[in-house]
């Protein structure tokens, strides 16, 4: 791959200062593509404490990363405030943009990291300027049964966006099923989250006697079902089955710790705040299976990241999980369904479950790497640039 093209990362989430683990899972994907092309990533965040529009640049190898926060009006007269924060959010993005061209010049080609809200700017800059965009996609909120689905004005805006888009890359094959009934003419090719190999690598298990898990995740109950795996380990515990839980959240978990502490879990269910993806990985070094009992999800790129680590997952059987999480790699149960995790957990602690670090490894390697999802969405802009 000779050819580095000029690509402007539109990004819908990202890690900032008011939310520092935002979207890391696209930050990651940045990071992929600058391997073998030039890429700028352009964020935009309101600030309702900020006096005046100010920009953030951080300049990598290959990579700039562009935010612009703007103020937000909260007090006024309702329509007058719409109009006023959408002025002030196209102003952000048109000195983002005008950023962008200082340091690539114009970008050959868009990719635009989650739809809403930022997508209205590809679909702009298509209309405009000929730059053609591929989409990567990760919401939830295209799951039209769930509760978090947007809204049907929001909807319909996303359908425009999709529908002329080069290509859409959905991270599930589930997820691209649900994006397909919004524009089913579209161009589809699935690329996972992805997971720095070099970071997350296996670590020699010490044998413990007592089985260490781990959850990763927001916290939001009426997602991740915390509430669920509290009430397994609480029956753990009271069958005195030798096994621990670490979650590490940074989001609102004081309905998990008050419902622990209610169950007197304090001596098996540890609660961590925000960690970085070094301290991420050392942490699922040191545990024994990632655990997650999702009630939906797309594909969480913890999980990649577990089995980069060469540890299974003991998971939901939601959405795009089960597309990676087979027999050699970890168990699936139904969405909960607290007696069947139980007695997975249980088969685990027991041995009855066993799994080959190196298997899962390797399986990762394949499908979450840096280099090789580098090259699956550079060959997509070959595509797009050059038929």
């Amino acid at each position: 791959m000779d050819k580095r093209y000029k690509v402007l990362n539109i990004c819908s989430w990202y890690p900032n200062e008011l939310k520092p683990t935002l979207g890391n899972f696209v930050q990651k994907h940045a990071e992929v593509i600058s391997i073998y092309n030039d890429v700028v990533t352009l964020s935009i965040f309101s600030d309702p404490n900020a006096k005046k529009l100010r920009i953030s640049i951080d300049k990598k190898k290959h990579l700039v990363e562009i935010i612009v926060y703007y103020p937000k009006k909260t007090m006024g007269w309702s329509l007058w405030l719409k109009l006023s924060n959408f002025l002030a959010h196209r102003r952000a993005f048109r000195v983002g943009f005008r950023k962008v061209k200082e340091e690539i010049g114009k970008p050959e080609i868009v990719h635009l990291n989650i739809v809403y809200p930022l997508g209205i700017w590809a679909l702009w800059l298509k209309k405009r300027y000929k730059i053609p965009y591929v989409i990567t996609e990760n919401s939830s909120g295209f799951h039209v049964t769930s509760d978090h689905a947007y809204p049907k004005p929001i909807m319909r805006l996303c359908q425009l966006i999709l529908k002329n888009a080069n290509y859409i890359l959905p991270v599930s094959e589930n997820l691209k099923e649900n994006l397909q009934k919004l524009s089913p003419s579209n161009h589809f090719d699935i690329i996972s989250n992805v997971v720095n190999e070099h970071l997350f690598t296996p670590k020699q298990s010490v044998g413990n006697i007592i089985k260490r898990l781990i959850h990763i995740s927001t916290g939001v109950d009426e997602i991740k079902n915390l509430s669920g795996m509290l009430r397994v380990m609480n029956n753990l515990k009271i069958q005195k089955i030798d096994v621990t839980l670490d979650i590490v959240s940074d989001g609102e978990t004081e309905y998990a710790k008050k419902l622990a502490l209610d169950l007197k879990l304090e001596n098996s269910v540890f609660f961590h705040s925000t960690k970085n993806t070094a301290e991420i990985s050392q942490m699922i070094q040191e545990r024994d299976a990632l655990l997650m009992f999702s009630n939906y999800g797309n594909f969480p790129c913890v999980i990649a990241e577990a089995m980069m680590c060469g540890k299974p997952v003991i998971s939901s059987n939601v959405n795009g999980i089960p597309e990676h999480v087979h027999d050699f790699n970890g168990v699936l149960v139904n969405p909960r369904d607290e007696k069947a995790l139980e007695k997975e957990i249980k088969r685990f602690v027991g041995a009855e479950l066993k799994f080959d670090s190196n298997l899962i490894r390797n399986y990762a390697l394949k499908n979450f790497s840096y280099s090789e999802v580098g090259k699956k969405f550079t060959t997509i802009y070959k595509m797009v640039l050059e038929s």
